[in-house]
């Protein structure tokens, strides 16, 4: 049995089927923006889950190349989307109000709500904390907004009506130089038997309970021969994967024999 996910949101919804219509009680997965600003400067935005942010924000870096050893981390800070300064939210862009309306940030895969989480601003010093923290208000910027067309007579169309944005949160991270590089160990080959693969399997899928209740999560698995070790989910399988390399950056395990364990297919840019 496992407890039910901060990600998770409940929503009365219409079901139809061959007996007709009824309302019932759904669950929903929750998703949220994040900006991951690396040293005052935006690198990505990312959509997801908004649980186990650090691990995200680590293995994004990581499989950007930002960054080679945890160790370099000096500073990291994330900010929930409702904590964010509303009186300094740069205008909304046309182009992304339209994706997040019809995209894959509408509410077709999660909920809208603006409540956000109550948590506070979570700060991790995981080395050095540095002097300061890059704000996103120095960061902020957006084409602006465009003007209303304006029809042949000269006057002045009716504006189309504005498609209101979620307000995005910040993951900031202050990098320090990388440390010097280790000697890699040789990688060793790793085999199972069918009843090593079947017993994994198993363990994996019971592990799947946010996607037995959304049917909308990805899990991403670190395991051994002998069973799993780690264990990931988010709305994206992107996600879920980075969020697995950046515990193991963080817990310091190496991938030396272990195999990664995945609920989706597994496309050319996460190999």
């Amino acid at each position: 049995v496992f407890p039910p996910s901060p990600a998770c949101v409940l929503r009365v919804i219409t079901r139809i089927n061959h007996t007709g219509r009824h309302e019932v009680e759904d669950v929903l997965l929750r998703e949220e923006a994040y900006d991951l600003i690396c040293d005052g400067k935006t690198v990505a935005r990312m959509h997801c889950m908004p649980t186990d942010l650090e691990e995200l924000a680590v293995g994004r870096l990581f499989t950007l190349g930002l960054l080679r050893d945890a160790r370099q981390i000096a500073s990291l800070t994330i900010r929930h989307p409702a904590e964010q300064n509303a009186d300094h939210a740069p205008p909304p862009n046309p182009r992304l109000a339209a994706e997040s309306a019809h995209g894959p940030d509408s509410l077709a895969c999660a909920s809208a709500v603006s409540t956000s989480l109550a948590a506070p601003v979570a700060s991790t010093a995981l080395a050095a904390p540095t002097a300061s923290v890059a704000s996103t208000e120095s960061m902020a910027s957006a084409a602006p907004v465009a003007e209303p067309p304006f029809t042949p007579e000269g006057q002045r169309a009716t504006p189309l009506p504005s498609l209101k944005l979620r307000a995005a949160g910040s993951i900031l991270v202050s990098l320090a130089p990388p440390p010097a590089p280790e000697t890699e160990a040789k990688q060793a080959d790793l085999r199972l038997d069918a009843a090593q693969v079947h017993s994994l399997q198993a363990a994996f899928e019971e592990r799947c309970a946010l996607f037995r209740q959304t049917g909308a999560a990805h899990s991403c698995a670190l395991a051994t021969p002998e069973g799993i070790l780690l264990f990931y989910e988010d709305i994206a399988r992107h996600n879920a994967l980075d969020k697995l390399i950046g515990a193991m950056q963080l817990q310091g395990v190496s991938p030396q024999g272990k195999l990664m364990i995945f609920s989706g297919r597994l496309a050319v840019d996460m190999l």
